[in-house]
């Protein structure tokens, strides 16, 4: 009976290893680690890309960045103020 004991755990843990160790099952295991690990790189990458888009909204709402945004982009100019607009300097000003 001791003996049989004793062999059942031997076949347990052969058939334990022949799985862990198959060509498809070790293959898998390391592909999903891999595959986590890519995972969790793109995930720290996706939070920062959040902060800094969180970060340029908060700027994009401030008024003070909505005037100056739509002076330079659109050339707007407050009532009663002259903007003067020069060409840019030539390569032979330079």
């Amino acid at each position: 009976m001791r003996r049989l004991k004793k062999n059942i755990r031997y076949f347990i843990l052969a058939a334990l290893a022949l799985t862990v160790l198959s060509s498809r099952g070790l293959r898998n295991l390391v592909k999903n680690y891999l595959e986590y690990r890519r995972l969790e790189r793109r995930q720290i990458e996706l939070k920062l890309e959040r902060i800094k888009l969180e970060e340029n909204l908060k700027t994009v709402k401030n008024s003070a960045y909505i005037e100056q945004a739509a002076r330079k982009e659109l050339g707007l100019a407050r009532t009663g103020e002259l903007e003067y607009r020069f060409p840019p300097p030539k390569e032979s000003d330079k």
